[in-house]
């Protein structure tokens, strides 16, 4: 299945169409286009407000709506990764993941931010005036999925995308080399990070504890029995804003195990890694493996309940037109359109050189 940012940037289009705006767009990684003409708003997900700023109008607003943390705090945890992992392993790998530095921030009317706390506060050091949206989930499976926790309590699940190192795999599986009694189930692209598959050859292939599937579609069959024989998302990024992997496991009861840096708050519904060691997983791991049967059951319940309340499609679609009508101080149209499960296909002008 295709990533949740080709829905997610359709929608913002479509909400302007909707209150009447015509809707020119160009990629964020279009680094040469430049408009010939004023505009009411601008929209951009990374970087392109700073260089566009001079030539959309001097009327234009220009909101920021990032994809991620701000690029000096994202940058910097993910090279403070890799520098613990040449430190431990004696392999300095290139960093995934990285940002353009930008001064978007500083160009920026608003800040449209769809993260928690850490990914928030990256964005405070300025003035710009950040208004919250909820995150978006992936595609997930919705329905709570009952497991046997005494049979589970000790089986966890790694989700995650490009930059596996940033997604903090080389940890969870330094951790669960020396955990045999837990198991670690790995679905990502991991294959694809040749340098990384030669450092950590032994975890990820030689260990009966750790088992890579690769990537997975979170709506499969196949995904469901393994969440089910599971107990807990595990993600333990360096960087995110909401992380969404950890959200479609919550989605199916799995109960979220993270550090604060991944910007998901577990307070009551999950267990957080304190600091970005091995030491520190493992110690959380085991804490979900020797914690009560009940207060497990109770926290998946938990994380499924929280996952459906705080996120979802709709929420961020009904959240994003009411923020945009009140960036605009526009009236609400009495209808939207409603289909948030299929792309309509309107006339949306493709800016292209």
């Amino acid at each position: 299945r295709k990533h949740i940012s080709s829905w997610h940037n359709f929608q913002i289009s479509r909400t302007f169409l909707d209150l009447g705006f015509q809707v020119d767009v160009i990629s964020f990684e279009d680094f040469s286009t430049v408009p010939n003409a004023n505009y009411d708003v601008m929209v951009d997900i990374v970087s392109n407000i700073g260089r566009l700023a001079d030539k959309v109008g001097s009327d234009c607003i220009k909101i920021l709506h990032p994809m991620f943390a701000h690029w000096t705090v994202h940058n910097f945890r993910n090279y403070a990764r890799h520098t613990a992992l040449a430190q431990r392993r004696g392999v300095a790998l290139k960093p995934r993941r990285l940002i353009q530095p930008n001064d978007s921030v500083e160009h920026a009317n608003y800040i449209t931010c769809r993260g928690g706390a850490f990914s928030r506060e990256s964005y405070e050091y300025g003035s710009t005036p950040i208004l919250q949206l909820p995150q978006l989930t992936p595609a997930a499976i919705d329905d709570f999925l009952d497991r046997d926790m005494d049979r589970c309590r000790n089986r966890f699940i790694w989700l995650g995308g490009n930059g596996v190192v940033h997604k903090g795999l080389d940890l969870l599986l330094e951790a669960f080399a020396d955990l045999p009694d837990c198991h670690l189930t790995v679905c990502g692209n991991v294959s694809i990070e040749k340098q990384f598959v030669s450092i950590y050859q032994k975890e990820l292939y030689g260990l009966p504890n750790i088992e890579v599937i690769e990537w997975i579609d979170t709506l499969s069959d196949r995904f469901r029995k393994i969440a089910t024989e599971s107990v807990a998302v595990i993600v333990p990024s360096a960087s995110e804003l909401s992380c969404g992997s950890v959200i479609a496991g919550m989605m199916t009861g799995l109960i979220p195990v993270t550090t604060p840096s991944s910007d998901i708050d577990v307070k009551d519904i999950g267990f957080s890694i304190k600091d970005d060691s091995v030491a520190a997983i493992s110690s959380a791991v085991c804490a979900v493996r020797d914690h009560s049967t009940a207060g497990l059951e109770d926290m998946s319940r938990a994380s499924w309940e929280a996952a459906h309340q705080r996120f979802g499609r709709e929420k961020f679609l009904q959240a994003y037109r009411e923020t945009i009508c009140g960036i605009l101080n526009l009236r609400q149209p009495d209808e939207w359109e409603q289909s948030v499960g299929e792309i309509r296909v309107p006339e949306i002008k493709i800016c292209t050189i």
